[in-house]
């Protein structure tokens, strides 16, 4: 199959890297694989070899898009997050389009592709009056370096903890959907000893939870990392606050990891977060997360066994290639 994919945001956080390893994925099955993008996207960072890259300025991008297809005629154009939703959905006499819903589904954004791939029940259980076909696909930890066994060692050296200091971990955006402002208040309210809350991130949100910290040194907020996999050795406990999510990378990471967590109970999480061993607690309840951190606290350190079986991205990427096939009429 040739496949183009479309990605036009600049950063760089899940939605890109799930985006990014399907392609891989893809390439490695033997498909003919395209990506277009924004020229300053950083998914190009990540992209593997032998995918195609097709740079496609902010002006008339819609046009030079459908200059593209007309071009390149794939057999599918796969679309992620709404500007790209947006583009393809808008061009007439254009292949099969899919779209993942990396966030949920939005009638503007969607309505006019040929398939969406929804990562939770919950998501698809929400699509309403759509004509094209559904599916109900999980996403997956894409493959990360493994940073060696002296990671965890050098990661707390750096953030001058030491060997037995509980490390309360937090990795993503900085954003209102992630709530991190819920996870500074319970750290602070928990008040254990000797512990550290590290945030790993960036986003809106750095203002307010720096003014939160209160200047505690056991809060540190590192921003943008780019070596997540070391991180999550030297966490000794992980915590997702947000009120909005799908399934986020950053869990399925911590899983990987064998991180006690815990999470807020939306039904997003709550489909695929197992509890136990995970926590679950009310979104926003900064009271309810610390005393889970208390508790944690005084088990000490250890590590937890999750079953990833359903994640597996070879399985789920031979599944989208089925659903492909049934969008484009090949079966």
């Amino acid at each position: 199959m040739r496949i183009l994919h479309c990605v036009f945001t600049r950063s760089l956080f899940g939605s890109e890297r799930y985006a990014a390893d399907l392609a891989r994925l893809q390439r490695q099955m033997g498909h003919e694989v395209h990506i277009a993008v924004d020229p300053r996207a950083r998914i190009q960072e990540i992209l593997a070899p032998g995918i195609t890259v097709h740079r496609l300025p902010w002006f008339a991008r819609r046009l030079r898009l459908k200059r593209l297809l007309a071009a390149l005629k794939p057999d599918i154009a796969h679309a992620h997050l709404s500007a790209a939703c947006k583009a393809l959905g808008a061009i007439a006499g254009r292949p099969p389009a899919v779209a993942t819903l990396h966030v949920g589904y939005k009638p503007k954004q969607h309505a006019r592709l040929d398939g969406l791939i929804a990562l939770t029940d919950s998501a698809a259980a929400r699509i309403r009056d759509y004509r094209g076909k559904v599916v109900r696909l999980w996403n997956w930890a894409p493959a990360m370096a493994d940073p060696g066994p002296d990671a965890r060692a050098a990661i707390r050296r750096g953030l001058g903890v030491g060997g037995g200091t509980f490390v309360v971990g937090f990795v993503g955006r900085l954003h209102p959907s992630k709530d991190p402002q819920t996870l500074v208040r319970a750290f602070r309210a928990a008040g254990m000893a000797d512990s550290t809350l590290v945030l790993a991130g960036e986003g809106p949100e750095r203002a307010e939870l720096e003014r939160l910290a209160a200047g505690d040194p056991a809060i540190r907020l590192l921003g943008y990392r780019t070596d997540a996999a070391a991180l999550y050795r030297a966490f000794d406990f992980f915590v997702l606050p947000s009120r909005f999510e799908q399934v986020p990378l950053a869990v399925l990471e911590a899983m990987q990891a064998g991180l006690p967590m815990a999470v807020s109970n939306i039904e997003s999480l709550a489909e695929f977060v197992p509890a136990p061993p995970a926590h679950l607690f009310p979104p926003g309840d900064h009271a309810a997360l610390a005393a889970i951190l208390a508790a944690e606290r005084a088990k000490g350190q250890r590590r937890e066994s999750y079953d990833l079986s359903p994640f597996d991205p070879e399985a789920q990427a031979a599944r989208t290639m089925a659903f492909y096939a049934a969008v484009a009429g090949r079966v």
